[in-house]
């Protein structure tokens, strides 16, 4: 059962094939204006933008797709590594005949734009990123206390347990409610998002997305495989200061990595950055995107 969208003013929507599957996109904006495209994290979709959407389509062309095997995107049982992804965003954008873009991202739409920018740097103008580490972490090992805070991934990436977590919903409200920290999500916002991952392909694809980094993913990253790709792209990250993931989190040990990245600390806030200061989104998207 396809679920309906949720509307939101001055946004249209659109299914587009790539790399084999389909992607649905929320768009908005002049087509002839300067484009951005939103990549979205979980357990979230294109939704999750609607107040940054609405003020940035001002004056920019704004493309939110949802990632494959979440929202209104195809789910396919395989491809959750996040290159894969970054390869169906960056065939997105030929798709939609583009040949550069200014990039936001949040969570794992953070990371697969961290992959965007690497894998096709000349397609990616700036990039505003929030909510996750970066690609290029310090030598020593995380901290216990930083593990710990990523608990909830092993418990989704479990055979059988993940996926009955996404079925019966509530386990998907509690991470939303957990991590958010100015203001609360409304009855309304949570069955927008858990709603949709009690499908059976879409919560086989959760448990796909974070076996995949468990498995294949993580121990490279920790042990410096992107410390050979530097990150060329003037980009700005911001870190909630108290998002319970990045606990811990050091800003000062990428330069040799990535130049150009600028991280900004936001106090009193949470994992869920983009609905928790919104208004800040787009200053800081402005700001990065006309310098």
């Amino acid at each position: 059962m396809t679920l309906p969208l949720p509307q939101v003013e001055g946004i249209e929507h659109r299914d587009v094939t790539v790399r084999g599957i389909r992607l649905h996109v929320a768009e908005g904006g002049p087509q002839d204006a300067p484009p951005i495209l939103l990549l979205h994290g979980w357990p979230q979709h294109w939704w999750m933008w609607r107040e940054i959407l609405v003020e940035l389509a001002r004056d920019h062309r704004v493309i939110a797709p949802d990632l494959r095997g979440l929202g209104w995107s195809e789910a396919p049982k395989r491809g959750y590594v996040k290159q894969e992804m970054a390869d169906d965003n960056i065939a997105l954008l030929d798709a939609l005949g583009l040949d550069r873009v200014d990039l936001i991202g949040h969570d794992w739409g953070t990371i697969v734009g961290f992959l965007v920018c690497l894998t096709a740097p000349e397609r990616i103008g700036h990039f505003l990123g929030a909510s996750v580490p970066h690609l290029w972490p310090p030598s020593e090992r995380p901290s216990v206390r930083r593990l710990l805070a990523l608990w909830y991934q092993a418990a989704l990436a479990a055979p059988g347990l993940g996926q009955g977590l996404m079925r019966q919903g509530d386990f998907t409200k509690k991470v939303l409610q957990s991590a958010r920290v100015n203001g609360r999500f409304t009855d309304y916002e949570l069955a927008q998002y858990a709603d949709v991952l009690k499908q059976p392909e879409r919560a086989l694809a959760t448990a796909q997305f974070y076996r995949s980094f468990l498995l294949h993913e993580l121990k490279p990253l920790v042990a410096g495989a992107f410390h050979s790709r530097p990150l060329q792209t003037p980009t700005r990250l911001l870190w909630g200061r108290r998002d319970p993931i990045l606990q811990g989190a050091r800003d000062d040990e990428h330069r040799a990595f990535a130049p150009q990245m600028e991280i900004e600390w936001v106090p009193d806030t949470g994992h869920f950055l983009p609905e928790e200061r919104p208004a800040l989104v787009v200053q800081r998207a402005r700001e990065l995107f006309s310098s």
